[in-house]
């Protein structure tokens, strides 16, 4: 998972990024300069954008998983979560999703597969 900070310090350079455009177009003088600053300036903003999103991670509450994706929480009871198990694409184990009673599988962020054990022994209760 990555650290609470991470997406402060993109937003960061995001900010350095697009005021670093802005001087630049105010210095530029060719058409070139001008639409590399502009494109600059773009990935300014995209970066200042897009690391409102980045908060995504998993937590585990006495009565409840908590998985924020983006903006969206989504608390999970253990009367929800059907299995926890692994996802295995190409034979090796990279992240834990929760198989809910309706079929849907939902990715546990940032959860290693070195905590499935934890995770089953939190749902059955014991």
């Amino acid at each position: 998972m990555q650290p609470a900070w991470l997406p402060r310090f993109r937003a960061g350079i995001g900010v350095a990024v697009a005021v670093s455009a802005v001087l630049g177009l105010v210095l530029a003088w060719g058409t070139i300069a001008v639409t590399l600053m502009v494109l600059w300036l773009a990935l300014g903003v995209f970066l200042v954008w897009a690391s409102r999103f980045e908060h995504t991670g998993t937590t585990l509450d006495a009565d409840a998983i908590t998985v924020v994706e983006g903006r969206r929480p989504r608390r999970l009871t253990r009367e929800d979560i059907l299995d926890l198990r692994t996802d295995e694409p190409d034979g090796l184990p990279w992240r834990v999703v929760a198989v809910l009673r309706d079929g849907q599988t939902v990715p546990l962020l940032g959860v290693p597969p070195t905590e499935l054990e934890r995770l089953r022994r939190w749902h059955s209760g014991a």
